[in-house]
């Protein structure tokens, strides 16, 4: 009774958690992480169109101003991986500045006129649309005939030599060399943007250049035709858009029009398309049936209307299937 109580038995500290809980908290801990991580890559991959993985589309030509414009269209879609081919560094450094979405490992520069140059840029394509041209240059000399002809009420011609190569060269040349490349590539489809007048001989157009002129409407033409006869022998479609004469205004607003062999040329007032109007339709026949394996004509016309997004059907509906003529003044 006197005697002191035994002190309670010391109890030992409790663990907080049992050492496979924790270890099954630390994995779904990791996992929740890792998930986390995904969405966030996938968040950032459908936020940055120059990230964005889909059909390889290559444009050439694109460091002139109509190809610059096909160019911006597609990145700005997010739906497409872009390709962009270039004739020097100082145009892909030009087009890399007004195209910022566009990585620099996504622009080659070649020439169209050597294969051996392309082989990079066309790999793995799933579509080809061509804005290449041999490009006219104004000779200054030949101003002075040319003004004093107005003073005098004579009709002299002003002349013209060419930036870079002939149209031989390019329009003919380089473009058989693309499609070509293209078909070895695999591609679906290819868009080509050519010219109207190519029904008319006497077209001021193939007076450009020297003599005679150097018929870059015919060369273009006959590439044309070596294309619809390079897919009528294999698995690929063609769109060739024939545009009238041009102009920089913002796309979405000049009511637009199309036709067939040069008819369009007869509509009054002639007006200028777009260059940002026709960028859009290289870009919308990609994905349009009714743009499959067509040639057509197409210009500003007041009869007409601003083409939108996913307008370019309803446009070629006005045609009822019809497609251009190449049996009319054809090519050699």
């Amino acid at each position: 009774s006197g005697r002191p109580s035994a002190p309670p038995p010391r109890r030992a500290w409790p663990m907080a958690l049992p050492c496979r809980a924790m270890a099954a908290r630390a994995g779904s801990l990791a996992h929740g992480l890792l998930l986390v991580a995904v969405l966030a890559a996938l968040c950032w991959e459908s936020l940055s169109p120059a990230f964005a993985v889909g059909k390889r589309i290559l444009v050439t030509g694109a460091g002139g101003r109509t190809g610059r414009l096909v160019v911006e269209k597609l990145v700005a879609t997010g739906r497409y991986d872009v390709r962009a081919l270039v004739t020097s560094e100082k145009s892909k450094a030009s087009l890399l500045k007004k195209v910022p979405m566009l990585p620099e490992k996504s622009v080659f520069v070649g020439n169209v006129q050597q294969p051996d140059t392309l082989t990079k840029a066309f790999a793995g394509l799933v579509a080809l649309i061509c804005v290449t041209s041999a490009v006219p240059k104004l000779k200054i000399w030949s101003l002075f005939p040319f003004l004093f002809g107005k003073l005098f009420g004579k009709k002299i011609k002003l002349r013209f030599g060419w930036k870079g190569s002939k149209p031989e060269q390019v329009d003919w040349d380089g473009q058989r060399n693309q499609f070509d490349a293209a078909k070895v590539a695999k591609a679906k489809k290819i868009v080509v943007v050519g010219t109207m007048t190519g029904t008319q001989k006497d077209s001021f157009l193939n007076s450009i250049g020297e003599g005679a002129g150097d018929q870059i409407v015919m060369w273009k033409r006959k590439a044309e035709v070596y294309l619809i006869d390079l897919c009528k022998s294999s698995n690929i479609e063609y769109t060739i858009v024939h545009a009238g004469g041009l102009s920089d205004a913002p796309s979405g607003q000049a009511p637009l029009a199309v036709g067939v062999d040069d008819t369009l040329r007869e509509v009054k007032p002639v007006r200028r398309i777009p260059r940002a109007d026709v960028a859009e339709v290289c870009v919308q026949a990609l994905d349009c049936e009714v743009a499959a394996n067509r040639s057509f004509d197409v210009g500003s016309a007041d009869a007409g209307a601003p083409l939108l997004a996913g307008g370019l059907e309803k446009l070629l509906e006005g045609l009822g299937g019809a497609n251009c003529d190449y049996s009319i003044n054809p090519p050699p």
